[in-house]
């Protein structure tokens, strides 16, 4: 029986498999990669993420940064900003890295799912000859995307809005470049090569396709009558290059996304406002957050609550800080405060969103990422940190705050060598509880 079944072939997927090699476990990845073509951005911190997953033909991709060019609330700015890549050749690469690494990769089609018995799975897939197949597994992980089918009721959806891109020919020749606009409707995203090749896409509500006899083409050329800044700087001999590509967004927190045998990971778990551009990212620190959770589940099953609440928590927390930092970047366009886009977008998330407020710092116990593995232990919980806080400059607060309280007396400097730190970094991490009024004695 395999251990470890990864459902997907696109970034949450791979990348999990690469963290799962990483810690020493065996996994089979079963999917169709990617045949839709989709242009995308990537931040520097998903180039950080893939030397540290050991994603070397990803990386290779990449090249250069593009010039990334923001006009927003009637001020534009520019910056060195992000990677731009074909989806289609990013998670081939990676799945290259995933074999490379030496996880087992099967191409095909996931048909079914069966749930034999308390940590026994079989899956049957379709292999690229058509033959159905099966396989079973002590543990899945669901890396399919949106697409994945449900298996509870959704814990928290948002409002849908519809992205249409298109790619043309004919754009100014200039430096690689992306470009983001607001506009009345909505707002656009753009990238433009140095060949003159440009791929432009609208977000939008679903109201203005209506407006447009649900027609995506006659849409997305209505938006680019509004793309003043950008069409300046594309040129005005944009000529498409095929059809408008349409999909829907609408930011959603999944239910059933951890239980001991099954986890939802990436965008099957939790998906957000593309105006953050984490997609790829998310994917990473999804799969960084689930390895140990599976370690946890395959090797240490006292804690399996534990870890499959840290799962849970984690998602919770960080679909609610995405869908309220797209809410504050939407309100920050004050231009068209009664169009319809803007007077939705920037309302207010659904209760159900919101994280926990706590209402002054504490130390409590919380399950954190230890030596592969998820342990109970002291951090440092608030409202501006809701997962908690253990590790500052390297000093484990809650053992920092368990000496000075044994010896209220002594320069808790003196305690660098039992916690493994520098004096200066002692006194950092006795800054910073001082600063949340967490100090205990005359030392601090």
């Amino acid at each position: 029986m395999t251990p470890v079944l990864i459902l997907g072939a696109g970034p949450s997927a791979s990348l999990l498999a690469l963290s799962l090699v990483r810690q020493g476990l065996s996994a089979v990845l079963i999917g169709r990669p990617r045949q839709r073509s989709a242009t995308e951005g990537l931040s520097q911190r998903v180039v950080e993420a893939l030397k540290q997953f050991g994603g070397s033909s990803a990386l290779s991709l990449l090249g250069p940064r593009w010039l990334r060019v923001s006009a927003w609330n009637g001020t534009e700015t520019e910056m060195n900003g992000e990677f731009v890549v074909d989806r289609v050749a990013f998670d081939k690469a990676l799945l290259g890295d995933v074999r490379a690494a030496g996880a087992t990769v099967r191409e095909g089609l996931v048909r079914g799912v069966e749930r034999m018995g308390e940590g026994a799975w079989r899956v049957h897939w379709e292999d690229s000859c058509g033959r159905v197949r099966s396989i079973d597994a002590s543990l899945i992980a669901e890396c399919r995307g949106r697409t994945a089918p449900k298996t509870a009721p959704d814990e928290c959806v948002e409002g849908i809005l519809v992205s249409l891109g298109r790619t043309f020919a004919g754009a100014t020749v200039q430096p690689h470049t992306t470009f983001v606009e607001s506009f009345p409707l909505g707002w656009a995203w753009g990238a433009v090569d140095s060949s003159g090749h440009a791929h432009i896409q609208t977000v939008i509500l679903p109201e203005a396709v209506s407006r447009h006899g649900g027609d995506p083409e006659s849409t997305h050329t209505a938006c680019l009558d509004h793309l003043y800044r950008l069409k300046r700087r594309f040129g005005s001999k944009l000529e498409p290059v095929g059809p408008v590509l349409a999909r829907g967004i609408q930011p959603t927190l999944r239910g059933g996304i951890a239980t001991g045998d099954f986890l939802r990971v990436g965008d099957s778990a939790y998906s957000c406002d593309p105006l953050s551009g984490h997609g790829v990212f998310e994917a990473a620190s999804g799969a960084l957050a689930a390895a140990p959770v599976i370690n946890t589940l395959l090797n240490c099953s006292a804690a399996a609550a534990l870890a499959t609440g840290y799962f849970k928590g984690r998602a919770r927390t960080v679909f609610a800080s995405r869908v309220e930092a797209a809410r504050r970047h939407y309100r920050s366009e004050t231009r068209w405060p009664d169009a319809a886009f803007w007077r939705t977008t920037g309302a207010s998330v659904q209760e159900s969103a919101r994280t926990p407020v706590f209402r002054a710092p504490a130390f409590v116990m919380c399950p954190v990422v230890e030596d592969g593995f998820i342990v109970e232990r002291r951090a440092v919980v608030s409202e501006e940190y809701p997962r908690g806080v253990r590790f500052i400059d390297g000093v484990d607060l809650g053992r920092l705050d368990d000496l000075v309280r044994a010896v209220p007396s002594v320069d808790p400097t003196n305690f660098c060598g039992q916690l493994n730190a520098r004096p200066e970094s002692v006194r950092r991490a006795l800054q910073w509880l001082q600063a949340r009024q967490l100090a205990s004695c005359a030392g601090y």
